[in-house]
């Protein structure tokens, strides 16, 4: 995707910042998200299968400050991992993983936005323009310098309702 300021090329963005951009807009219908198996170097995909986005806009201090809340629910889809699916408490270790990989990625794209594009392709200004007008009034016409040292807030919140597996994982324990 080409991100395009005052009519001008500011940058790309890769088919997996689409994604996070598409989840902080809260427009992802279904997409699958791997993610590291606590404590080792195997992966395990997650299946989106519903998303919910909710963001609120407010200055703290003079900084504009968002904080994005996403929400999901899916199935897990394959593993590699060696974690028993019939335990007690067994998604919750998935759970965490795929959070902190989310949170972490939407955080660096957002970055990057600022940084490399300094562009508000989120679409973040209108949001605070209508959460919080009497702050947004200085920054009408400046927008650009507001997103530059506003602050991101970025929950991510996965939770898995079922295995799509039919059975623990095919590959053998070593």
């Amino acid at each position: 995707m080409a991100a395009f300021k005052n009519g001008k090329l500011a940058g790309y963005a890769s088919l997996y910042e689409v994604r996070d951009l598409l989840f902080v807009q809260g427009k992802i219908k279904s997409t699958s998200i791997d993610a590291k198996c606590v404590d080792e170097k195997k992966k395990f995909e997650y299946r989106v299968t519903h998303s919910t986005t909710k963001i609120t806009a407010k200055e703290v201090k003079g900084i504009p400050n968002f904080y994005i809340k996403i929400k999901t629910e899916g199935i897990l889809d394959g593993t590699e991992c060696l974690t028993k699916l019939g335990n007690a408490g067994a998604f919750e270790s998935f759970e965490l993983s795929i959070n902190k990989t989310m949170e972490k990625e939407i955080k660096e794209f957002i970055k990057k936005t600022k940084e490399e594009f300094n562009a508000d392709i989120f679409g973040l200004g209108d949001l605070l323009r209508e959460q919080d007008y009497k702050n947004f009034k200085k920054y009408k016409d400046t927008w650009d310098d507001g997103y530059a040292k506003a602050k991101m807030h970025v929950d991510f919140n996965s939770e898995i309702k079922r295995s799509g597996l039919r059975k623990e994982r095919y590959i053998e324990n070593k």
